[in-house]
């Protein structure tokens, strides 16, 4: 995807520089992030994927907190939460994806 594949006003946001979101445990954003498929992350364009990623690892942070402690323990993740936070960075991904007609 390239920069002229974006309306007029996305790439004047783009061009302004994105937000992008305060992550206050990177350990935590890497076990998140390391639960999406490599290659949904590489069909993201490279610049905006940092904004994507850093405010998936927020909105997780604020809609479930819980799991975004249990991210930020030392070590690996349980299974049990592994696989549900599994499930609901997919779903975030697959919605951020279908929203801008990434494939």
């Amino acid at each position: 995807m390239e920069l002229r594949d974006f309306t007029e006003c996305e790439q004047k946001q783009i061009q302004a520089g994105l937000s992008n979101a305060e992550i206050t445990d990177q350990e935590a954003a890497d076990k998140i992030l390391a639960l999406i498929p490599h290659e949904w992350i590489k069909k993201i364009p490279f610049f905006v994927r940092k904004h994507a990623t850093s405010k998936t690892v927020e909105r997780i942070a604020r809609e479930n907190p819980k799991l975004y402690a249990v991210a930020k323990q030392a070590g690996d993740f349980p299974e049990p939460e592994r696989e549900q936070m599994r499930a609901i960075v997919t779903a975030i991904f697959e919605e951020k994806m279908k929203k801008h007609n990434i494939r």
